[in-house]
């Protein structure tokens, strides 16, 4: 018996020196490079970054394509319901890459009028590559009526020429991103002259340091007025500024700079920052990490990491991420179609922060989103709407009546906070480890049981006592 002790001994001592030194390792690394640098020093070296174009929107062709699956984690009958027949059908617009809600409850879209983003759009170097095209001539900022879908007004001619993120803050300015110019900017509200209050980038240079950037898709603005930019398609950081445009903080690094695959990365890496949502009553900033499959949420005032939502259920991309303050906090996604073998119906889903259970999945009309790309939901909860790549349509949705979960499998939470956020080796090695405790464990059983020693009050005592011994709280 005592061989079978000291065996166990071991495995517990090697399983816990290797699990503190692969989190020892990864602390010590988001200490010196992945966690916000407020002295604006580069620690990560200069490196040439792949062309992401192949990755992002799909064109038309490539979606039909993609392979999609019908396995997924629950089936709902959701409270979202399509309404049908809105907007109206008589607006023709583009690609739609962004859609958000001004405080009058209009609905804003950003679409790309006769432009796409295909695989001839950039040069490797990022540089886009179809400068001679010129701007997009028609509108492409176009204001919905939420009610009747009818357009109130439309502005964005002649200005942008490949639209990718927009947002609206609190005082009804409207902020865009543009990938090929490599720009952020702030427009003032209304259809009045639309000279940019606020511009960051210069155009047609991509680049990474305070005053450029390379393809960045998204923006979040907090009611003091700082905002958040996510710097992509190229760079893969966040970065704060100020409401004047003085950059505060920054952090991030691209999943693509030889972290191993199919594992898990820590939660400083991206693979394309895509969208940005604010849940101040949280202090938050939650970042759908597009390729990793997963949404980080971040203390906004600081830029530490605090939670993050994946699950093979959601499935492997994930595009955008919207949050509306109700209950104990809702976040509301989008994925999109998959590029590897982690499927999931193209759906919308909703995250209940606080039961941090997956509590909803919409769709329209029962079927598959086909290529969504952002989304927004009302403060209420009450009404979400989704803007597709392809086919170039905005969704409505309103929360119906009398609608309950169904067939649900079981509550298994789909959030993970920090302290679950380990590299998968290391879980590796605890699976391994607790697999021959195990067998360990039942060899000793078994032979007690042999020698007639373990009785039926003394087997009680020994689960009791092999579950503290496992016990992860």
């Amino acid at each position: 018996m005592q061989k079978y002790v000291l065996l166990f001994l071991v495995c517990c001592k090697l399983t816990r020196t290797q699990y503190e030194h692969i989190n020892g390792k990864q602390d010590r690394e988001y200490d010196s490079i992945y966690r916000p640098q407020m002295n604006f020093r580069e620690t990560v070296p200069e490196y040439e970054d792949p062309d992401y174009g192949a990755l992002e929107d799909q064109s038309p062709a490539a979606s039909r394509n993609v392979q999609q699956t019908s396995d997924v984690y629950a089936s709902f009958n959701s409270n979202l319901n399509v309404v049908t027949d809105w907007p109206d059908p008589h607006k023709r617009l583009g690609q739609l890459s962004a859609v958000s809600l001004d405080k009058d409850g209009n609905v804003v879209v950003f679409h790309r009028g006769d432009r796409e983003w295909g695989a001839e759009s950039f040069q490797p170097n990022n540089v886009y590559n179809q400068r001679a095209l010129g701007p997009i001539q028609q509108n492409t900022v176009v204001v919905f009526n939420a009610t009747t879908g009818k357009v109130v007004y439309e502005w964005g001619s002649n200005r942008f020429y490949l639209p990718h993120g927009l947002a609206v803050d609190p005082e009804n300015n409207v902020w865009v991103t543009d990938v090929a110019l490599h720009q952020v900017f702030k427009f003032a509200p209304g259809k009045g002259n639309h000279n940019p209050l606020l511009t960051l980038g210069e155009s047609f240079v991509p680049s990474k340091d305070a005053h450029h950037f390379c393809k960045p898709t998204d923006i979040a603005i907090m009611t003091n007025g700082d905002f958040f930019v996510s710097d992509g398609y190229c760079n893969s950081r966040i970065v704060k500024f100020s409401k004047n445009g003085t950059k505060i903080l920054e952090w991030g690094r691209s999943t693509f700079q030889g972290y191993p695959p199919l594992q898990v990365p820590p939660p400083y890496f991206f693979s394309i920052p895509h969208a940005l949502a604010l849940a101040e009553d949280k202090q938050l900033l939650c970042v759908a990490d597009r390729e990793n499959g997963r949404i980080l949420c971040f203390n906004c005032l600081d830029g530490i990491f605090v939670m993050q939502v994946h699950s093979k259920e959601l499935g492997g991309r994930i595009f955008s991420v919207a949050y509306a303050p109700v209950q104990d906090g809702l976040l509301y996604l989008v994925n999109g179609p998959s590029l590897t073998s982690n499927k999931a119906h193209i759906s919308g889903y909703v995250v209940d922060m606080g039961t941090k259970k997956l509590v909803d999945q919409f769709t329209p009309n029962e079927k598959e989103f086909s290529n969504p790309h952002d989304l927004a939901v009302s403060s209420d909860g009450n009404q979400v709407y989704v803007v597709e790549l392809n086919p170039y349509k905005v969704w409505k949705f309103v929360k119906g009546l009398n609608n309950t979960l169904k067939n649900k499998e079981d509550d298994k939470p789909i959030i993970v906070d920090k302290s679950a956020t380990s590299a998968a080796t290391a879980l590796g090695i605890v699976i391994g480890a607790t697999a021959v405790v195990g067998i360990v464990v039942l060899a000793a059983v078994l032979r007690m049981r042999r020698r007639g020693r373990l009785r039926s009050g003394y087997a009680k005592e020994y689960t009791m006592e092999y579950s503290k011994l496992v016990d992860s709280s």
